[in-house]
């Protein structure tokens, strides 16, 4: 660990981890810090295709896609004013300097495998605003690294703190190529006019609208280029995590992916068939699972 320093931010007192003095420091100092930090952090060029008005006196909850590290400064830049970004990467801000950065910016940390440091973070998100700052939080939760979903299931984590604050919600989109990171950032939107799923639906929608309208025009590939899928996956993964200087936390990062209790995946649909021993009588089970 190398931002030993900074341990104090594990505390779950919202009043020990921040303070008015701090919020206001921030604000001051973030021009400099989006101009010069974070173009420093980032090898691409981003390119802002197009930019909702953020509403005046209220408070904002930006919501990015989540998919490579240059998403977290590139959100920053976007939104263009100072905020706290909600952090669950512990590797990446402990034993990084990207944790010194996003600490100058304004930060709340949740440990995702400490259930009281979770329920934390949404008191800690409550105080931030009652400071003045606005919030980033990736809802969800996780690099989305699907091979089909443009955006994973979110986390009710942002509806609960738009419906205690009051603040309304506005997307994010970024997508990658070798040189740029394409962004839009979407219309404001009262996420608790709906009920607690729906409006989850509507905010996953409207990012993976964004989103494809993005990848549409911006990341062609060639039919060649996807000859061996499994192969390309692969390699579009390791690419992702090469461009990081900390360790990647693959078991926590798997371990935090939402699980939707409505949905029942392949491997737990056919787990029971482990439990079976082979038989003439249920041969045909077996069968069918080399079918699928």
């Amino acid at each position: 660990m190398i931002n030993k320093a900074l341990r104090y931010l594990l505390n779950n007192d919202p009043r020990k981890v921040m303070s008015k003095p701090g919020t206001v420091l921030r604000k001051m100092f973030n021009p400099v810090y989006r101009h010069v930090i974070v173009t420093l952090a980032c090898k691409r060029k981003l390119i802002i295709v197009s930019k909702a008005k953020i509403p005046k006196n209220k408070r904002i909850i930006f919501t990015p896609t989540h998919g490579f590290r240059e998403d977290v400064p590139f959100s920053q830049k976007i939104v263009g004013r100072q905020t706290y970004i909600l952090c669950g990467s512990l590797p990446e801000f402990y034993e990084s300097m990207d944790g010194w950065a996003i600490w100058l910016s304004g930060v709340i940390i949740v440990d995702r495998n400490d259930k009281a440091s979770r329920t934390a973070a949404q008191k800690k998100m409550e105080y931030a605003m009652e400071l003045g700052s606005d919030i980033i939080m990736y809802p969800e939760g996780v690099w989305n690294t699907s091979e089909n979903l443009l955006i994973g299931k979110l986390f009710p984590g942002v509806y609960n703190l738009a419906q205690a604050t009051g603040a309304l919600i506005m997307p994010i989109a970024l997508v990658r190529t070798d040189k740029f990171v394409y962004a839009m950032l979407g219309d404001a939107f009262d996420i608790c006019e709906y009920e607690r799923k729906e409006g989850l639906t509507v905010l996953r929608d409207r990012m993976a609208t964004m989103k494809y309208e993005l990848m549409e025009k911006y990341t062609v590939g060639k039919r060649s280029d996807y000859d061996d899928t499994q192969q390309y996956w692969e390699k579009y993964q390791d690419d992702l995590v090469a461009e990081i200087d900390y360790r990647y936390d693959f078991e926590t990062e798997r371990k935090s992916l939402y699980i939707d209790k409505d949905i029942t995946e392949p491997k737990e649909a056919f787990a029971h068939l482990d439990k079976l021993c082979p038989c003439r009588n249920n041969a045909f089970l077996f069968n069918k699972r080399n079918l699928n």
